[in-house]
């Protein structure tokens, strides 16, 4: 895990490694480059330490045909590249190096996560690209005939001194994230999941919903494959727990790991369950109970670094529990987010797309954004469902929902756990899981009761029937509870108290 910088802007210079170092550093406190030249280039690059630790693999990195890399991510298949490329090498970063000199890289051939740039050894921009689902960030900003890369926006608007978006806010109101302005401030844009700034788009997740087929399926055994390849590490591993379906699910489809976490306000249901489960199965399981100083001390901290304000208070509870995760030794948290994205987990608006005759935009609207959508937000979505107008009702939503919401989930975790230097990983974020729930038919993914039903089945071997079908349990924290508010004062207005807290927050900033 990594934090990156590059630019070629003749404005960055050495008095600006400051401001780099100061946004950048969390991402990487193993190991930190400072502001080095490159032909015309400044780069950067903070480094946390999990595969092949050796500072022999420190970045920048440089090719042997004089060419530089910067890469913030895992490649969990790079032993297999190594081998099918005939490379002998304990380094993904190294490996990326080899096959990228041999004309070998082809971003598709790659398992994991990962934001990578590359500069020629001419100071040619070669490569500037994520993973398939937006897992790591990528950020960036043009002036003049210059561009500027990072990992975190706030380096950006820290260094070039830039102005919110008015129009990023109204759609932080909207879907707690600006979902397709990419960037809460003006001039900076996102590198979208599964596209080089360079080459364009090397994945699209559209393209393969359209041309799937109902067929029969591995996902037991699949699941079990990813979930150990994830775990490739030469650090502890610890697994985020909670009262949902998925993490158990990667619990009990998983051996034991180093240690378990959970974390909230007492009473919360994860808090209760994972009590229970600790008692019950002796697991190592760490419980972070939260009051509401903490909870407000964490969220101004996480809002100040950050630069912008959090999509849900959730971010502030697992930056918590990364906290205490670094302290025990663990740098390696396993999470279930990306199952409710593949496989029709929200089950109010996909049991409303399995049921409608007419796909009405309008009202997806009405069950996904959290206030009334505005014409000129409302036109792009349409835009959007316009483009896939060929699809099923389902496919439209888990097609929206892969490429507009699933980023916002990533994007939140890595920061949220990267904040206390701690790297997150999702093993239902990756492409094998991926194309295999596009085998299930509309049936087999919801009915009327319950979405998720494949991952469901495969837990019911394992748990209790009354356990595997419970509701989904959404927004359990109560923001009374987290800012000490009276009641009395407040109708039950959560979404409407956290965007107020945050945005008065970043103006602070």
């Amino acid at each position: 895990m990594c934090g990156i910088f590059a630019s070629n802007d003749p404005y960055i210079t050495k008095d600006k490694e400051k401001i780099i170092d100061k946004h950048l550093s969390f991402r990487g406190p193993d190991f930190n480059s400072g502001l080095i030249n490159f032909r015309n280039w400044k780069l950067y690059h903070s480094r946390l330490a999990i595969i092949a630790p050796s500072k022999k693999y420190q970045q920048p990195y440089i090719c042997k045909d004089g060419s530089i890399i910067l890469y913030n991510g895992e490649i969990f298949n790079f032993k297999r590249l190594a081998k099918r490329f005939k490379q002998k090498t304990t380094s993904d970063t190294d490996l990326l190096s080899k096959i990228i000199v041999e004309k070998k890289f082809d971003p598709n051939m790659l398992d994991g996560f990962f934001s990578i740039v590359r500069i020629s050894k001419n100071g040619d921009l070669m490569n500037c690209l994520r993973d398939p689902f937006g897992v790591k960030p990528l950020f960036y900003l043009k002036r003049k005939n210059f561009i500027s890369i990072s990992s975190e926006p706030s380096v950006l608007k820290k260094i070039f001194n830039l102005k919110l978006s008015k129009k990023a806010l109204r759609e932080y109101k909207i879907f707690r994230y600006p979902i397709l302005s990419g960037s809460y401030y003006r001039d900076i844009k996102c590198i979208y999941p599964g596209t080089c700034l360079i080459n364009k788009k090397y994945f699209d997740s559209i393209d393969f919903i359209r041309n799937s087929k109902n067929t029969k399926n591995n996902l037991h055994f699949l699941i079990k494959n990813v979930l150990k390849d994830r775990r490739l590490s030469d650090v502890p591993v610890g697994l985020l727990m909670s009262s949902g379906i998925d993490s158990n699910l990667i619990r009990k489809l998983s051996k034991k790991f180093k240690k378990y976490y959970c974390g909230g306000f007492e009473n919360d249901e994860d808090i209760k369950y994972c009590k229970q489960i600790k008692k019950q199965e002796k697991l190592p399981l760490e419980i972070i109970n939260i009051n509401s100083n903490q909870f407000i001390k964490k969220f101004k901290e996480l809002i100040k670094l950050r630069c912008e304000p959090l999509s849900v208070p959730n971010e502030v509870v697992l930056s918590l529990i990364a906290k205490k995760a670094k302290k025990e030794g663990v740098k390696v948290l396993i999470s279930g987010e990306g199952a409710d994205e593949f496989f029709a987990g929200y089950d109010r608006i996909y049991r409303w797309a399995k049921n409608t005759h007419k796909f009405s935009v309008e009202k997806f609207c009405e069950l996904y954004c959290y206030n009334k959508i505005d014409n000129q937000n409302l036109k792009k979505i349409k835009s959007f469902f316009k483009e896939i107008s060929d699809l099923s009702n389902i496919n439209k939503v888990r097609s929206f929902f892969i490429r507009y919401h699933l980023q916002v989930l990533l994007r939140r975790l890595d920061f949220s756990l990267m904040s206390s230097g701690i790297e997150g990983r999702e093993p239902l974020v990756s492409k094998k899981i991926f194309f295999e729930s596009l085998k299930f038919k509309t049936n087999d993914l919801i009915d009327n009761n319950h979405g998720k039903k494949p991952l469901r089945k495969i837990l019911n071997r394992y748990m209790d029937k009354d356990f595997v079908y419970r509701k989904k349990i959404g927004f359990p924290i109560d923001m009374n509870k987290s800012f000490n508010l009276k009641k009395k004062n407040i109708k039950n207005e959560n979404y409407k108290i956290w965007f107020e807290k945050n945005l008065q927050e970043l103006k602070k900033i």
